[in-house]
């Protein structure tokens, strides 16, 4: 079964959702990158003596919320008392209220790092309840690439060709051989940035 492809998601590219589990009993939430690289398991990498990860290895389960609405990412970072949650119906883990889509898992494996692990999830259960829109954040780095290219000639173009390399640098990190590479590729071609 293909779950990740049939909602959309790329091999290898990187998506903002929003992880969650129980802490304790209460709800717990949190975005995080996740990736897929044969549309079976779902790929992550969080940080060690998070929230997140202490609630994934004492339960082995979480739901992964495809949000669209940025507020929903803030909120989960900044101000959690405004998320509403419901029971997951297959695994131990809520979901927040109102999601588009969401997607059950189950822990497969857990691969220590220096600073974070190395999760890998089989989904369980999928809900869509919308439409789906996956945030990947190269095609609003590319976009914001182009804007501050055409500030070159009025700002440091040192600052700014940092800046363009390190939006360079995300973007294929988050979206590898995706349009958003070819167009900051041509863009460095264009102003002539090594």
């Amino acid at each position: 079964m293909e779950t990740l492809k049939q909602i959309g998601m790329n091999r290898g590219w990187i998506y903002e959702v929003i992880i969650s589990t129980y802490r304790d009993e209460n709800p717990h939430s949190a975005p995080i990158g996740v990736w897929t690289d044969d549309f079976i398991t779902l790929q992550m990498e969080i940080y060690k003596n998070t929230r997140t990860i202490i609630n994934i290895m004492k339960f082995r389960e979480f739901t992964v919320n495809l949000v669209s609405d940025i507020m929903v990412f803030y909120e989960a970072l900044f101000d959690k008392a405004k998320i509403a949650y419901e029971k997951s119906r297959n695994v131990n883990a809520p979901f927040i209220k109102g999601s588009p889509a969401v997607i059950e898992f189950k822990l497969k494996e857990v691969e220590e790092k220096e600073k974070t692990f190395h999760l890998t999830a089989i989904p369980i259960h999928v809900q869509i309840n919308g439409n789906i829109s996956l945030i990947n954040r190269a095609e609003a780095l590319s976009l914001e690439s182009l804007i501050i290219a055409t500030k070159l000639p009025y700002l440091p173009q040192r600052q700014i060709k940092e800046t363009l390399r390190e939006n360079y640098r995300v973007i294929i990190k988050v979206a590898p051989g995706s349009q958003y590479e070819k167009i900051l590729r041509m863009l460095f071609e264009c102003l002539q940035i090594p």
